[in-house]
C-alpha cells in the first residue's frame, strides 16, 4: 500500500515539475522568436466587441512580380516558408475566397483575400470574414507603406 501511495505521490511531483518546465521552454522560444521577427508599428482598432489588429508594412515583389498597387490588404495567414503560404492558399482558394501572396521586407508571406485602397472597405471585410468563417477569427489587415 505504502508503494502505491508513494508511486502516485512521485508521478505527481514529476507531472508537474514537467509543466512547469514546458512552460519556461514556450516563454523563452517565445522571445527568441521575437528577436528574430522585427517589430513593426500596430495598432489595435476598437469596436464593440471586435479588435481588428492593423500593421504597417512595407511589401517587396515576388518573382520580381509587384503587389496589387491597393494601400490596404485583408490578410488571412502568415508564413515563413512560400511553399506553406501557396498550400495555405490553395486551401481557401476551395473555400471560395480569391487571394494574392505578399511578401514583406522581412521576408515573411502574407496570404491575402482582398485590397483595396478604402481602409472602410478593407475593415468590413475582416468583420465579414470573422462573421462568416469563425475559424479566421485571426484576420487582420495589412496598411502598405508608401
Amino acid at each position: 500500500m505504502r508503494i502505491i501511495v508513494c508511486v502516485i505521490i512521485g508521478t505527481a511531483i514529476l507531472s508537474s515539475s514537467c509543466a512547469g518546465t514546458n512552460k519556461n521552454l514556450r516563454k523563452s522560444n517565445k522571445s527568441v522568436t521575437e528577436d528574430i521577427v522585427p517589430k513593426v508599428e500596430e495598432k489595435q482598432i476598437s469596436e464593440p466587441g471586435i479588435e481588428i489588429k492593423e500593421v504597417e508594412e512595407k511589401l517587396v515583389p515576388i518573382d520580381e512580380k509587384l503587389p496589387y498597387p491597393h494601400r490596404y490588404f485583408v490578410i488571412i495567414g502568415s508564413f515563413r516558408n512560400p511553399d506553406n503560404a501557396k498550400k495555405y492558399q490553395g486551401q481557401i482558394l476551395k473555400k471560395g475566397f480569391s487571394s494574392e501572396i505578399l511578401k514583406n521586407e522581412a521576408g515573411l508571406f502574407r496570404v491575402s483575400v482582398m485590397s483595396t485602397d478604402e481602409i472602410d472597405h478593407a475593415r468590413e471585410d475582416v468583420r465579414r470574414i470573422r462573421r462568416i468563417f469563425p475559424e479566421y477569427y485571426d484576420t487582420w489587415l495589412l496598411i502598405q507603406k508608401k
